[in-house]
């Protein structure tokens, strides 16, 4: 029971740890905004881009430390000669290739999934395409890009295939983890039709990182799926 509490923690902190992010990026766009008046921000005068960069700095800092003190320096391994060893052999730098294409791969077939839903349930789609459209096409800047694609992309899989799937693995076994975090990544996303997109690439990501014993190929994967997203017209 333990484990599961522990396990819970992750997403369930990400809440208030969002909300002390987004009073930061209020202050920071109230401040800038004397400055710079026309400054972009939402109904309630916050930055987006600002907001998604420190909420997810936020989840880098906590849970990267949480992490790196439980399941890595407790086992005397160090992250970089852990990464050394496990492409030291033909077929790890063959893994990683693949992972480009295949993060490319993932993100065409479900952009084009999405267009065709929209196209036939443009209502039930509204707010899917309405939370990933500001983050893609909306207020798109360098601030945005580095966050989707490289520090929520690591963020997250911290949290989920991390210290999630960890713990749930000593409470319930490897296989129901993979699925438990899977449906937390899923919930964690707050949208119906992106949560459960979120889930099933879960899946594939929690897999992935139990079968190679590294969160390093998961977060490829994650951040070329994320950023082929403002690749594909």
């Amino acid at each position: 029971m333990t484990n599961i509490i522990m396990a819970l923690i992750p997403p369930l902190a990400s809440i208030p740890l969002s909300v002390v992010a987004y009073f930061a990026a209020f202050m920071i766009t109230y401040s800038a905004s004397t400055a710079m008046p026309d400054i972009a921000s939402d109904e309630w005068g916050v930055n987006v881009p600002v907001f998604t960069l420190i909420r997810n700095l936020l989840f880098l800092i906590l849970f990267g430390y949480w992490y790196l003190t439980v399941f890595i320096k407790e086992k005397k391994t160090d992250v970089f000669d852990s990464l050394k060893h496990r492409f030291t052999s033909l077929k790890k730098p063959l893994l990683l290739l693949t992972l480009i294409p295949a993060g490319y791969l993932m993100q065409f077939l479900i952009t084009h999934l999405m267009r065709v839903l929209s196209s036939s349930f443009p209502e039930f789609m509204k707010d899917y395409n309405s939370n990933v459209g500001s983050l893609i096409n909306g207020d798109v800047s360098i601030i945005m890009i580095l966050t989707v694609t490289l520090i929520s992309p690591i963020a997250e899989e911290i949290i989920f295939r991390g210290l999630t799937q960890k713990y749930a693995e000593k409470a319930i076994g490897a296989l129901p983890a993979v699925f438990f975090q899977a449906a937390l990544f899923g919930v964690y996303h707050m949208n119906l039709v992106q949560g459960i997109a979120a889930a099933v690439f879960g899946i594939i990501f929690g897999f992935m990182a139990k079968k190679t014993r590294s969160l390093i190929p998961s977060i490829i994967l994650h951040a070329v799926f994320n950023l082929s997203a403002y690749l594909i017209p």
